[in-house]
């Protein structure tokens, strides 16, 4: 009788180390004055609205150069357990990159360009204080005159002046709120984890980076092809850093040119804002896509701008909002949320009849309990709903809102785990829009629409959204071998760091150097929140049939392309892709989509797979180069208090 195979022995769990974890929180102050000053002063390099934030990467890279002269040393002072682990390391970015996302450019960095803007640029002419001055809530708005104009003005003492008492209780609130969200998603998450990560096996591209960094013995830095990719990026930026603070040094035109420039003839002019940029860390990125949703994202790109082209000379852009992106791509979100869930419903109907039932389905190994995940996040779900109520939200808007908001945020998550897209900006997609589009302001109501344009900020670009960060935190405990019930802990104390951190240092930094001329991104959600509003409220409207249309259209799209794709599978063409390429998802990086996908199209074509995975190191290169070197100016102009050069704009 043969022996039988003893499988093998899986690796054991390694525990988390409290200095991996003091050393993150330690950081999180710093980076978050880093992120004021570099975001919202000086609105230049954009860190935390890439999916792999560049100050973060920066930030791991500054510690495994310091961990490595530890180890160096530490032999020779007989300190044997010095230095950190490569689950050390990874913890550290778990944790960084959690507290920059909801600190972020599209986070805390617009609260606080929201939070007093009504105030202080409420005028006769546009008649704010008429129009929504007074539905707007006193508790989490700035209404102070002398606080808000010392915002404004700068060069004021946030705490000697006292402007810190206005502030105290709006931050105390959207805290809380904040609190709520990243619990609710966090609480998903764990509903979503196990068919996504163990069933599904998604791919998750954008932790691939920070693993092979926090590698012990990675051949990374000892292979040719990284060094070659990693000196293009990084010369390229030096010469071009160079040449903003010394304009006779040579640079190279990688910011692109407008297509539309060339184009202004009609109909071909309506092709509208056609950047070609080239920039290293997103062709690297773009690299690690799948070939079919690169191809997917560039070619939707394209029928969108043939949409506007054909819509012109057909006379169809008389209709006002043709042809209805944001209405198209928020259709096509909805749909890749809803069948996301859908395809799970097994699993979730278990995880919720575990609340009442003693069979409950295991929840060996997830982070906490299926019961834990639905009752928590049921309470943060009404906490939310007591908070919206509050505010002026009536029911019915707060449900639909909630709806809507929570499936795109489930889609999001789902296009990141799946793609790992270096930017999701889909400005396009807007709840309130929708909302609007299909109900009417008539039916939605002035107090309605004041409070939910309060949540513009968390909700217009969606490059902050938590839960990728906290699905790819638990995708690398999967892999290192980390223990999901502590990370889940190190994601809920990082983000309750991040979130009081940002909250302390913004303010008294924009008191410091003033919004009034500085702040440009922030004072635009500002500008984008109020402006909005005050339209719906002077031209009051009814359903949009034509919006609501194409809405309906871009579901069903969405369904349609996910259907073929389980039906046939040789379909090329990704749902995804079709979101991505309408809603503003890729515009700064399709050209760069372009030139990865018909690079990796050549190499898996001649080499097969062994020659993509070769080729590899000099596309982790780029983006290295481009980071390094990006983050390196960034941090130069907080040393000299100036804004310096970003491969950003």
């Amino acid at each position: 009788m043969p022996p039988r195979s003893v499988p093998p022995k899986a690796a054991p769990m390694q525990a988390i180390r409290l200095r991996a974890v003091l050393l993150a929180l330690a950081i999180i102050p710093l980076n978050a004055y880093w992120i004021a000053l570099t975001e919202m002063v000086w609105s230049s390099l954009h860190f935390t609205a890439a999916s792999l934030p560049l100050n973060v990467v920066f930030i791991l890279c500054c510690v495994i150069g310091c961990n490595a002269l530890l180890r160096r040393w530490s032999p020779r002072a007989g300190l044997s357990r010095a230095g950190l682990s490569p689950a050390d390391l990874l913890i550290v970015y778990i944790i960084l990159a959690t507290a920059s996302a909801i600190s972020g450019y599209d986070s805390l960095v617009g609260l606080v360009g929201v939070l007093p803007h009504a105030t202080r640029f409420a005028t006769v002419e546009n008649d704010w204080t008429a129009l929504f001055r007074s539905h707007l809530p006193d508790w989490l708005t700035l209404v102070d005159d002398k606080a808000v104009r010392a915002f404004y003005a700068g060069e004021a003492p946030f705490l000697g002046g006292g402007y810190w008492r206005a502030w105290v209780g709006p931050m105390a609130y959207w805290g809380a709120f904040l609190t709520l969200l990243a619990g609710l998603s966090l609480c998903i998450t764990v509903l979503l984890r196990r068919p996504w990560t163990e069933h599904e096996k998604l791919a998750y591209p954008i932790i691939q980076l920070p693993m092979e960094l926090s590698r012990r013995k990675t051949a990374l830095f000892r292979g040719r092809l990284f060094w070659v990719g990693f000196g293009i990026a990084a010369v390229v930026d030096m010469l071009n850093g160079l040449n903003y603070l010394y304009p006779a040094v040579p640079s190279v035109p990688v910011r692109g040119t407008q297509l539309e420039t060339y184009v202004s003839e009609k109909p071909w002019s309506a092709i509208g804002r056609t950047p070609v940029r080239f920039r290293f860390f997103m062709v690297g990125m773009t690299y690690l896509l799948p070939l079919d949703l690169s191809v997917s994202c560039w070619a939707f790109y394209w029928i969108r701008k043939a949409e506007q082209v054909v819509g012109a000379a057909a006379g169809l852009a008389r209709l006002p909002g043709y042809p209805f992106l944001g209405q198209q791509a928020m259709g096509g979100m909805l749909g890749l949320g809803i069948v996301a869930l859908v395809a799970i419903r097994r699993h979730l109907a278990a995880a919720f009849r575990s609340v009442t039932r003693r069979d409950a389905p295991a929840s060996d190994g997830e982070p906490i309990t299926y019961r834990a995940a639905v009752v928590g996040g049921a309470c943060c779900a009404v906490g939310m709903a007591w908070f919206s109520l509050r505010m002026g939200l009536s029911p019915w808007v707060m449900v639909a809102f909630a709806a809507v908001f929570w499936t795109m945020y489930v889609g999001m998550a789902r296009i990141r785990a799946e793609a790992g897209v270096p930017e999701h900006d889909l400005n396009f997609l807007s709840p309130q829009e929708s909302l609007v589009a299909v109900f009417g302001t008539r039916a939605v109501g002035p107090r309605s629409l004041s409070a939910m344009s309060l949540f513009v900020w968390f909700s217009r670009r969606k490059r902050n959204y938590l839960m990728p960060h906290q699905l790819e935190a638990f995708k690398i405990a999967e892999r290192e071998r980390l223990p999901n019930r502590a990370v889940f802990g190190v994601l809920l104390l990082a983000t309750v760091a991040g979130l009081v951190s940002a909250m302390v240092i913004f303010p008294g930094v924009l008191y410091r150097y003033g919004a009034e001329s500085r702040a440009y991104g922030m004072k635009d959600v500002g500008w984008n929140t109020y402006n909005r509003l005050a339209s719906w409220l002077l031209a009051p409207r009814e359903t949009d049939w034509a919006a609501t249309c194409f809405l309906g259209g871009g579901f069903v799209m969405s369904a349609l392309l996910m259907f073929l794709r389980h039906r046939f599978v040789w379909w090329p063409l990704h749902p995804a892709g079709f979101v991505l390429g309408t809603g503003f998802g890729i515009d700064d990086y399709w050209f760069a989509m372009v030139l990865s996908s018909c690079a990796k199209f050549v190499v898996l074509r001649s080499g097969g797979v062994g020659a993509y995975r070769r080729s590899l190191p000099f596309f982790f290169g780029l983006i290295l180069g481009d980071y390094l070197l990006a983050c390196g100016w960034a941090l130069l102009g907080v040393i000299l208090d100036a804004p310096m050069y970003t491969m950003w704009q």
